[in-house]
């Protein structure tokens, strides 16, 4: 399911930086489908990076670097009986 995931992932962002809205509804609803079936998917783009967060594999561009500028692959968790279990970890470049 993580290929799956990563192939959606890679679609849609790839729909995003070209410009394309029009799929939107679509994505929304395969994003709906992945949480039906106990995934989360998270997207940490923009976000700051903590070198503390274990969800995450960043290669840093620069010392002192200290926000996620690219998402290679997206942070993957399914859900369990005890709650969220991480499945992939998600690969970032931090600027």
């Amino acid at each position: 399911m993580e290929a799956l995931i990563n192939q959606f992932f890679e679609i849609e962002k790839k729909s995003l930086e070209h410009q394309l809205p029009h799929f939107e509804r679509n994505f929304n609803r395969i994003h709906h489908e992945f949480t039906e079936m106990g995934y989360k998917i998270v997207n940490p783009l923009g976000q700051p990076y903590d070198e503390r967060d274990t969800a995450l594999e960043a290669n840093l561009m620069h010392p002192g670097a200290k926000k996620i500028t690219k998402v290679l692959k997206p942070i993957i968790y399914r859900e369990e009986a005890n709650g969220y279990v991480l499945i992939q970890k998600g690969v970032v470049i931090v600027e």
